[in-house]
C-alpha cells in the first residue's frame, strides 16, 4: 500500500519516534491517539483493548513500524505473550491499525450512528424529514384519526429508513480509518523533558494536518490519559496521574479544530469496594493486586477520597475549552475482589485474558473515537458519488 514518510529525521533531537512514521495515501481519515500513563498503569493494555474493540487490522508496513505492530499484535491475539519492554526515556513508539467503516454502524450507539451518518454522508436532511413526518403522523393521528396519522407516520419511517440505508452504504465506501496509538511515558511528561514531548506531538499534528489537507481527508488528534485507581496514592503524597491530569488540556489543545481528551479508568472492579458506602472518606486502604499465575505485587496504599474524586464522581464535561470523556472498564477478565473492612485491606485477583473493554465501554470508546473525525466536504461528496 502506498505510504509517505513525513519526517526525514527527528525534528526534536532529544526524542525518537517521528522519523519512522509513514502516512497512508488510501484512507478516509487518520486519527492520532497519544496514550499517556505512568509505568505500570496499563497503557499497553488500553491499546490492546482498543484494537480489539475496533475490530482493527494492521496495514502493510515496513521496517520499524512493522516490528512495533507485530509486537503489540502478539498481545492482541495472545494475552500471555511476552510484553514489550517498558518504553525507555527518549523514545515514543507508535502502533498503526485500521478500522473498517463497513459494519461500523452496528457497533455504535444509536446516537453516535446518527451523528456519523450526518457528518460523513450528509444524511441529516433525510433523517430530519423522516423524523418530522413521524412526529406529524402522531399529531394527525390524535387530531384527525388513525388513518391520516398512519399514512404520514409510515411515510416518515420509509424516508428515514431509506436515508439510514443510504448512509450505511456510503460510509462503507469511504474507506478505512487509520488510528495510530502513541505510547507516551507519563513519568517523562511531567519531568524536565516535558517540553520535548510536547514539541514532538506538536510536530506530529502539524505534519498530519498539512498532509490531510493535501489529500482532502479528515484528521484528528486527542490524548488519552490512563487512570489506575490502585496507583492514586494518598492526598499527602499525590500520584503521577494527578500531575499528568493538570497537563492534559495542554496536549488536547494541540488539535486546533476541537480540543478533546479521554480519561480511561481501568481496574474498575476495585473502585466500588474502595469507595464502599459508609466507609470513612479519609481512610487509607491497602490494595494487593495479584495476577493469577504471576508473582504477587506489593500492596499499594490508596486513600478512599482519592479514588472517589478521580474515578467514582468524575463526569464528562468541559474543562475550559477541552471536552473530557471518561471511559470506565476493567483490564482483566475473571476479576475477584475480597474486602476486609476491619483491616482496611482489599485483595484484587485477576486473570489477563483475550478480552476487550468490559461492559458498555467498547461501544463508548467507538462512539468517542468515531466522533473525533470531522469529515471534510470533499470526502462527503466522493461518498455520495
Amino acid at each position: 500500500m502506498p505510504r509517505t514518510s513525513l519526517f526525514a529525521d527527528e525534528p526534536v533531537g532529544e526524542l525518537r519516534g517521528l522519523a519512522t512514521l509513514t502516512d497512508p495515501d488510501d484512507v478516509s481519515a487518520v486519527i492520532d491517539l497519544a496514550v499517556i500513563g505512568a509505568r505500570g498503569d496499563g497503557k499497553t493494555q488500553f491499546i490492546v483493548h482498543a484494537i480489539r474493540a475496533m475490530h482493527a487490522h494492521a496495514p502493510a508496513l515496513d521496517g520499524p513500524e512493522q516490528v512495533l505492530n507485530r509486537d503489540v499484535l502478539k498481545l492482541v491475539l495472545d494475552p500471555r505473550a511476552t510484553r514489550p519492554d517498558a518504553t525507555p526515556p527518549g523514545v515514543v513508539p507508535h502502533f498503526t491499525f485500521r478500522m473498517r467503516t463497513a459494519g461500523l454502524f452496528d457497533r455504535l450507539s444509536w446516537l453516535a450512528a446518527i451523528r456519523l451518518a450526518c457528518r460523513a454522508t450528509k444524511a441529516a436532511t433525510g433523517l430530519a424529514v423522516g423524523a418530522a413526518l413521524l412526529v406529524l403522523g402522531v399529531i394527525l393521528g390524535v387530531k384527525l384519526g388513525a388513518g391520516p396519522g398512519v399514512i404520514v407516520g409510515a411515510s416518515g419511517v420509509l424516508v428515514g429508513g431509506f436515508a439510514a440505508l443510504m448512509a450505511r452504504q456510503r460510509i462503507a465506501r469511504t474507506g478505512d480509518v487509520e488510528v495510530a496509538f502513541w505510547d507516551v511515558a507519563g513519568e517523562q511528561v511531567y519531568s524536565a523533558a516535558a517540553a520535548d514531548y510536547y514539541h514532538l506531538l506538536a510536530h506530529l499534528v502539524s505534519a498530519r494536518r498539512r498532509r490531510a489537507e493535501e489529500q482532502g481527508r479528515a484528521y484528528a488528534f486527542a490524548p488519552v490519559l490512563i487512570c489506575n485507581p490502585i496507583a492514586l496514592g494518598t492526598a499527602d503524597e499525590g500520584s503521577p496521574y494527578e500531575r499528568m491530569r493538570q497537563l492534559l488540556p495542554l496536549f488536547a489543545a494541540l488539535d486546533q479544530s476541537a480540543a478533546r481528551a479521554m480519561i480511561a479508568i481501568n481496574r474498575w472492579a476495585v473502585v466500588d469496594p474502595i469507595c464502599a458506602r459508609g466507609a470513612l472518606r479519609d481512610e487509607v486502604v491497602s490494595v494487593s493486586p495479584v495476577g493469577r499465575g504471576e508473582a504477587p505485587s506489593p500492596a499499594r496504599a490508596v486513600a478512599r477520597e482519592q479514588v472517589r474524586a478521580n474515578c467514582l464522581d468524575a463526569e464528562d464535561g468541559r474543562e475550559q475549552d477541552v471536552r473530557l470523556t471518561y471511559l470506565r472498564y476493567d483490564t482483566a477478565i475473571k476479576a475477584n475482589v475480597e474486602v476486609d473492612r476491619e483491616a482496611a485491606t482489599i485483595a484484587y485477583a485477576y486473570d489477563d485474558g483475550p478480552g476487550a473493554f468490559s461492559g458498555a465501554a467498547a461501544t463508548r470508546f467507538l462512539d468517542w473515537v468515531t466522533g473525533l473525525v470531522r469529515w471534510p466536504a470533499v470526502r462527503a461528496e466522493v461518498a455520495v458519488a
